[in-house]
């Protein structure tokens, strides 16, 4: 184990290759999480987060030096992971088919390196980890299993005040055509006229809520407004929706037609490998994907979905006996 700790100024890269060892470690603590994430997703978590207290050191180091941070494009991907036993890729995300294999169980324990997993009763069936795949009946729409369509640029569940802290993605199957698209808050300052910068810090801009959440919200409802940007404006946050934000007045509108303008000229883009976890910086960056082909035969991209946040207790109103999932009402 290395005793020298990452330089604290150092940057993030976008992705971290596994050294052997910590392949092996890291596969090793997934087939000690042997608890159902299913069936008891509270056991999981618990047993997930007491195993990320032995990950290597090198690697743990990397997750926290993210989680201060963040990188240099909003996600950070650990590439290399075992996969374990592959199952066929699912029509819909009903049954939670992918949490039960070793890459998620290890996504799991690097996931409670950064806080806490939850699930949204309205997301994936609740699920802690979600199958995220192509629905045929959903192919076109704003929605994780849509395909044929971009997926636009949004902060995940950005009309809610429990939205995730990082949304991480394990890659069981790929697709050559599918890039998951990362943009940082920060990387948008230079692009802006400074007098516009300081508009984006003012509340001007109202959401709808996602038609995922359907079911169980009214999403016509109309919420904030908001601020597209927070914080300090060194290390600033961030909170955009393409499809369901609108500015206040005509120039919040454009100001967000702008934002929108530099991230397709300035994103970055990440193919995802079997064998990937992306972790996904909620807070400091917006994403997308683009379109890609299915063929929905059993071999299609599959995904493996959690959310974590970084401060289980406040959430705890919406998660009754103190559980896992945070209930639609709620969202």
């Amino acid at each position: 184990m290395s005793s020298v700790f990452l330089d604290s100024s150092a940057v993030v890269p976008t992705i971290r290759e596994l050294a052997p060892a910590e392949r092996t470690a890291l596969a090793r603590l997934g087939s000690r999480l042997t608890t159902d994430p299913v069936t008891a997703p509270e056991a999981f978590g618990r047993q997930a987060r007491l195993l990320a207290r032995e990950l290597p050191q090198d690697l743990a180091e990397t997750l926290w030096a993210f989680e201060e941070r963040g990188s240099d494009s909003g996600v950070l991907v650990l590439r290399g992971l075992e996969v374990g036993d592959l199952p066929a890729t699912p029509p819909d995300n009903r049954g939670g088919v992918g949490g039960r294999t070793l890459l998620a169980r290890q996504q799991a324990v690097v996931s409670h390196a950064l806080g806490h997993m939850v699930g949204y009763a309205a997301e994936g069936h609740g699920h802690l980890l979600q199958d995220m795949v192509p629905n045929a009946k959903l192919a076109a729409t704003q929605q994780s299993q849509g395909s044929r369509v971009e997926l636009e640029a949004h902060t995940e569940q950005c009309f809610s005040g429990l939205r995730p802290d990082y949304v991480v993605l394990g890659c069981l199957r790929g697709d050559a055509d599918a890039a998951t698209y990362a943009f940082r808050a920060l990387d948008l300052l230079p692009h802006v006229d400074p007098a516009d910068v300081l508009e984006l810090f003012r509340p001007l801009w109202t959401t709808l809520v996602d038609e995922s959440f359907a079911d169980y919200l009214d999403t016509r409802e109309v919420r904030g407004p908001f601020p597209i940007l927070s914080g300090d404006a060194d290390d600033p946050t961030m909170l955009v929706d393409q499809d369901l934000m609108h500015g206040v007045t005509k120039h919040a509108q454009a100001l967000l037609e702008r934002v929108l303008e530099v991230y397709v000229a300035h994103r970055h883009a990440v193919v995802l490998q079997p064998g990937d976890v992306l972790l996904l910086d909620n807070l400091r960056a917006m994403h997308g994907r683009s379109p890609f082909a299915p063929r929905f035969d059993g071999t299609d991209r599959f995904i493996t979905r959690g959310f974590v946040v970084r401060d289980l207790r406040r959430s705890r109103f919406a998660r009754p006996g103190d559980g896992r999932v945070v209930q639609a009402s709620f969202s």
